[in-house]
């Protein structure tokens, strides 16, 4: 990686991850504002420049438009990828038109953590409990586009239910997408958090059964931070430890490692796990 576009230089996701972690790689890099267009004409014959998206993904096609034909970059597109499954279908459609280089990520799935953890033989529950404490009242023009579904269960945590259970099971992942896709789940709880000034849900609680193991998502915005997936009850494996995922996303694509990123067909599962739960 010779260089770095990031989209969304002046908002939250850029400024605390993206950003320090180019800087931790000594990578060059240019902000890329939604205010106006840059000149990228010093670009246009650089090789292996990527352009991470830290904007909505349902923003991708206005934003990388003006830069078609000047340079072209491998994109990296954040979770949630679109507002639903038909938003994500005219995203495909704009990418394929355009020939352009995409890879789909969640930071989630470059966790150190995510690469140690182990399941017991007799698995029997998964339970992921993810409490944050950053204030979103920073962040609510984004955050009532997506409410604590689209940001946190829709893709964190059915990605991390389906990569215990490719391991547990031996299998692939996308084979475990695509069966917890019809697996409806039940909505135990979905609220929000009065200290914050928007309208969507902050908090909510799911649960569902896949092939006899319990599955428990407990997420909460705007809470004392908590963080962890606890298996069989006394099992548990703390999240945030080790390089910072967003610097490891980069180091992959960095050596053109694009193994642990989502395909098409796996978002495409997401969405229609996400769509059961809207049915």
């Amino acid at each position: 990686m010779n260089h770095c576009l990031v989209f969304g230089a002046r908002g939250h996701l850029a400024q605390t991850r993206i950003i320090p972690a180019l800087k931790r790689m000594g990578c060059p890099y240019t902000p890329i504002s939604r205010r106006e267009v840059a000149n990228l004409e010093h670009l246009k014959d650089e090789k292996n420049v990527v352009a991470y998206m830290a904007i909505p993904t349902h923003n991708f096609c206005e934003n990388v438009e003006p830069y078609l034909g000047v340079v072209n970059p491998t994109y990296i597109l954040e979770k949630p990828h679109g507002h639903s499954k038909y938003d994500f279908e005219q995203i495909k459609t704009f990418i394929k038109d355009n020939d352009i280089n995409v890879v789909y990520n969640d930071h989630y799935l470059f966790k150190d953590m995510i690469q140690h953890v182990r399941s017991p033989k007799n698995l029997k529950t998964i339970e992921i409990k993810i409490h944050e404490s950053d204030d979103m009242n920073d962040r609510v023009n984004y955050f009532d586009t997506v409410g604590i579904m689209g940001d946190m269960y829709q893709s964190h945590c059915v990605l991390l239910f389906a990569t215990i259970l490719a391991k547990h099971f031996g299998e692939s992942r996308k084979k475990i997408l695509k069966e917890l896709s019809l697996v409806k789940p039940e909505i135990m709880q979905l609220a929000r958090n009065c200290a914050y000034e928007g309208t969507a849900p902050t908090e909510c609680k799911i649960q569902m059964t896949y092939r006899g193991i319990e599955l428990v998502a407990d997420l909460q915005k705007m809470v004392p931070k908590e963080k962890y997936i606890l298996m069989n009850g006394n099992i548990k494996w703390e999240m945030d430890y080790g390089v910072c995922a967003y610097e490891n996303v980069l180091r992959n694509i960095e050596t053109g490692n694009t193994l642990q990123f989502l395909d098409e067909e796996e978002v495409d599962y997401l969405w229609d796990h996400a769509s059961i739960i809207s049915c």
